[in-house]
């Protein structure tokens, strides 16, 4: 954690802005944002947290849990869990927040500025956008003034923790040993028992499938649904509605010529022979009289070739076919003026396209040349990129148009909460009503996005009815919906699931006779009975591999998880099983471990760095963690849980 906070330290307000739920920015400081209250949740060496602060923490965890876990409505008992890691998160943070001020961390201005102005999100086409960082903040529903006050506290939380982890190191015996753990091979023999081997097709008794259905509600409702109504505005489609023409379009490309000109550049292919070598030391080793003749002579025919009407690659194949004189061939693609010899440049950039040279003499060699395609310099002219220019403009067209209808629609979304009626006719977009879908529907486009999920399943606004804040898909695409119809879950009858409560069943005695199976399978290996001994109810195939590394990808990731968790055999080899995703199981023999060994060379130079990293990050995690138990057992804290 601590080797990556950096990293860490510039995402999140990112992530922030894109929609991420990161809660650690709902700590710090919005109680005194937000204000109001009297009710308290805790207090922290006498600063007190508030309520309000709280419920709008908690609502942000809240819907990251959701999103994590499918969408699904949390449990009673995963809601107090989430309150209760609110409540501790919001104590850690405040008793970081003092420590900073205790200890008299700064930040100043310039870096503020510069953090802010590096954050690709508040990026325009020519760098930092004060508009656009203006409005993404606002859009927050926060001033600039209070956004940098938070984005000075990340940077002095950062300071912080890197002051701690400044002082961690690895020892050269400790690295060494996680090393050879890492480089460590085992020799094993495993066998996967297929849960479908398992299932059997007989009848299935009434009064099991009754108790079955009933004992398993969720697994046979019908899902939770909505149906919303949605305004959506998005660059790409207001583009197709610009209308241009030749004189817009031409004053566009003026105004952008270096947008779309190039410096002029030219493919190139060509036949040369090496005269002179240059050494590491950039001494240049000539050929003998003698040589550079043959060379000559080689070259000579070559051209002779070309101008019969062969082509270089003809040419360099019957070359080697005659075993003549190293004849090479090469091909470069737009070539820009100074990067060849520079006899070789003159050619190029005064001849034709497909026009070839004579033999060209540079100080390496000699060399025949033909040119290729041709672009830029005086061949930018507006047509050669017309249908770019055309894309640009309407797209820059429909950026403007964006901007202003944007901020209508958050306004009056805002304003008219429970309509989106005065919004859809001020910025002229047409309301869309969809069908009712679920969390996990199958569907294409807007529904398919997990931001547009979450909010039409949010609690809040199936509640209340009212529109949601504005949801940005993208940079300039931008939605917002309202819930018109909810329908919670509810379980269908026995009649209509029949079919489904009898194959869970078959599946469910399964799941329950190859857990039996692999457990009598390691029992009968624990015992001394031979692998190809071994008796079952279905046919085992056992594999084999010496040697296996970690991240052997001929070998289930599952399966070697869990050969390399086991300990080191002893006088017997160590059995285990491990159930797969699939329900599967797996056997495992472990038979051999065979220590890693530490190599002198580049990637082994390469590991042990990431490796030191590795171990130093883990303990700056540790370290981190004390830190705050450390500042929490000195700290006068006072949890008011009956307020939450």
């Amino acid at each position: 954690m601590l080797g990556t906070i950096r990293d860490k330290a510039s995402g999140w307000i990112a992530g922030i802005i894109v929609g991420a739920l990161i809660i650690s920015f709902a700590f710090w400081g919005v109680s005194s944002y937000f204000g109001g209250g009297d009710v308290y949740v805790a207090t922290v060496n006498g600063s007190e947290i508030k309520y309000q602060s709280f419920q709008r923490s908690f609502y942000t965890l809240r819907q990251q849990m959701q999103s994590l876990l499918g969408g699904d409505v949390l449990s009673l008992e995963e809601e107090e869990f989430v309150k209760e890691q609110t409540l501790q998160k919001m104590v850690d943070t405040e008793l970081v927040n003092q420590i900073i001020i205790d200890n008299g961390l700064r930040v100043t201005n310039d870096t503020v500025v510069e953090k802010i102005k590096s954050l690709e999100f508040f990026k325009g086409e020519e760098g930092f956008d004060r508009l656009k960082y203006e409005r993404a903040v606002t859009s927050m529903g926060m001033d600039p003034v209070y956004f940098e006050a938070q984005l000075r506290m990340d940077l002095m939380t950062e300071q912080l923790q890197a002051g701690l982890s400044e002082s961690l190191f690895v020892l050269e015996t400790e690295l060494k040993d996680a090393l050879r753990l890492k480089s460590q091979t085992r020799d094993l023999s495993y066998t996967t028992l297929s849960l479908t081997s398992f299932i059997e097709e007989s009848e299935i008794g009434e009064s099991e499938i009754e108790t079955f259905y009933k004992t398993n509600p969720a697994d046979f409702a019908d899902p939770e649904k909505v149906k919303i109504a949605y305004l959506e505005l998005d660059v790409e489609e207001l583009a197709k509605s610009v209308e241009t023409d030749e004189e817009s379009l031409r004053a566009y490309y003026s105004n952008n010529k270096d947008t779309y000109d190039v410096a002029e550049q030219r493919s190139i292919t060509k036949l040369f022979i090496n005269t002179a070598e240059e050494d590491a030391d950039k001494k240049i080793t000539e050929a003998t009289d003698d040589e550079k003749a043959k060379a000559r002579s080689a070259m000579e025919s070559a051209l002779a070739m070309v101008k019969e009407g062969k082509t270089f690659e003809e040419v360099i194949e019957q070359f080697t076919e005659e075993g003549k004189r190293s004849l090479q061939f090469s091909e470069n693609a737009f070539m820009t003026k100074g990067i060849l010899d520079k006899e070789v440049d003159e050619f190029l950039f005064s001849a034709d396209e497909d026009e070839v040279s004579e033999i060209i003499e540079t100080e390496r060699g000699l060399n025949i040349v033909k040119v290729g395609e041709i672009r830029g310099g005086p061949k930018n002219v507006y047509e050669k990129v017309a249908e770019k220019v055309e894309h640009d403009y309407k797209k820059s067209q429909a950026e403007l148009q964006f901007f202003e209808l944007s901020d209508q629609l958050v306004n009056l979304t805002y304003e008219h909460s429970d309509t989106l009626d005065i919004a859809a006719e001020a910025i002229g977009t047409e309301i869309i009503e969809t069908e009712f879908f679920t969390r996990d529907s199958e569907s294409e486009g807007l529904l398919s996005k997990p931001q547009i999920i979450s909010n039409s399943f949010n609690e809040e606004l199936i509640t209340t009815g009212q529109n949601s804040e504005a949801i940005e898909l993208s940079n300039n695409h931008v939605v917002v919906l309202k819930v018109l119809e909810h329908q919670v879950a509810k379980t269908k009858s026995l009649e209509d699931v029949r079919d489904e409560v009898i194959a869970a069943i078959r599946l469910d005695n399964a799941a329950k006779k190859v857990s039996e199976a692999a457990d009598n399978i390691v029992q009968q290996l624990n015992s001394g009975i031979a692998a190809e001994s071994v008796t079952s109810d279905i046919e085992l195939e056992w594999n084999t591999v010496e040697k296996t590394k970690r991240d052997d990808v001929e070998v289930n990731r599952s399966v070697l998880r869990n050969a390399f968790q086991v300990g080191v055999p002893g006088d017997k080899p160590i059995v285990t099983s491990n159930r797969l995703g699939s329900g599967d199981y797996s056997i495992i023999i472990v038979t051999a471990v065979h220590d890693g060994e530490i190599t002198e060379d580049e990637e082994a130079d390469f590991l042990s760095q990431s490796t030191d990293l590795e171990l130093r990050r883990t303990r700056g995690t540790n370290e981190w963690q004390q830190f705050i138990q450390n500042a929490k057992s000195n700290s006068d804290i006072k949890l008011f849980k009956e307020n939450i």
